[in-house]
């Protein structure tokens, strides 16, 4: 009868998304996952050294760690209390491709990029350099050193 009851909540009611939230919410806090102060789908743990992240848009999780093992553990504790199905490499998320390697995760925007050029049309525009520019008081420490570019 309670699944029943959860099922009607989460998907044929108006409370649906505010039930879910808060469900999972209750939850990740239980297995000491912080919310972010900042973003409210955020959540992060800290074990020892390493560090595991997830990232909530209405039922998708993106989950990251910095190592397999807290992952791997992550992606169980969840299975345990939800019905969840892992794509296993996270490909494309909210309109963000991801291409992960060994040591490195690329992002791009490619697609939304383009869409955005056709709907003004300036899919025809020619591609422009332009220089990253430092703002930072402590040049020392600049977030991608003195010759990062961006092109497109």
């Amino acid at each position: 009868m309670l699944v029943s009851k959860l099922k009607k909540s989460l998907y044929e009611l108006t409370q649906s998304g505010r039930n879910w939230n808060g469900m999972l919410h209750n939850h990740l806090c239980e297995n000491h996952f912080v919310q972010s102060g900042v973003d409210n789908c955020v959540y992060v743990k800290h074990v020892d050294d390493k560090m595991i992240v997830i990232v909530i848009w209405v039922d998708d999780l993106m989950i990251g760690a910095s190592s397999d093992l807290p992952l791997c553990e992550t992606k169980n504790m969840l299975k345990d209390k939800f019905k969840m199905k892992d794509l296993i490499k996270l490909s494309h998320f909210l309109g963000v491709d991801f291409e992960q390697g060994d040591g490195y995760v690329r992002i791009s925007q490619r697609d939304y990029i383009h869409k955005v050029l056709e709907r003004f049309a300036m899919s025809d525009c020619k591609p422009r350099q332009a220089k990253y520019v430092n703002t930072s008081r402590d040049h020392n420490h600049a977030p991608f050193g003195d010759d990062f570019s961006f092109f497109w």
